[in-house]
């Protein structure tokens, strides 16, 4: 073997979380700039494929590690790093550049809510968004980060059990038609 799980993983990781980061700078700038909301879904749908090419990369480099248990442990590490990459990045601006975000999220929600024509119906959602800010119990900035940083890992560490099967199946398929051939 040339290099660790762990090595692959690190390597791996710098760009998941530049892809990450992506992900959370249009959440995080799209009070500033509307159109940013509109691509986190997509980058969000594109992400097992990013993931799932990475896993294979690491598989095809190093035929050793084509077994589910070393790629998902390969792609819990990948996202892990990643994680923290984005993690810092998102940290950093919400304490230096924008540290009430949060609360101009849910007043932007709150007034977006109240704007529409089902306003009535979500009243009691509205109202007590409006208290949550009155008594100052949203999440501060690095609450945010945190959380949204173990979803991320939690999400991904079942992600990657899922590329994993898919990509070993895949894997002795295509060996199985080779040997054949």
């Amino acid at each position: 073997m040339n290099k660790s799980i762990y090595k692959y993983a690190a390597e791996a990781g710098v760009p998941i979380g530049m892809y990450l980061t992506l992900m959370s700078a249009c959440l995080l700038m799209s009070l500033r700039i509307e159109i940013l909301s509109m691509l986190v879904f997509p980058l969000m749908a594109c992400f097992p494929i990013v993931l799932g090419m990475t896993m294979k990369r690491i598989a095809t480099r190093e035929p050793a590690y084509m077994k589910v248990s070393a790629l998902w442990l390969g792609g819990i590490y990948t996202v892990i790093f990643g994680t923290l990459i984005c993690s810092l990045f998102s940290g950093v601006y919400l304490l230096f550049i924008d540290p009430g975000f949060v609360n101009s999220y849910f007043d932007h929600a709150i007034t977006t809510i109240e704007s529409s024509p089902m306003a009535v119906e979500y009243e009691a959602t509205t109202d007590l968004m409006r208290e949550a800010m009155d008594a100052h119990i949203l999440p501060t900035g690095m609450e945010f980060v945190s959380t949204m940083g173990w979803i991320t890992c939690f999400a991904g560490s079942i992600l990657s059990l899922v590329l994993s099967v898919i990509i070993v199946k895949t894997g002795k398929k295509r060996r199985e038609l080779i040997m054949n051939n």
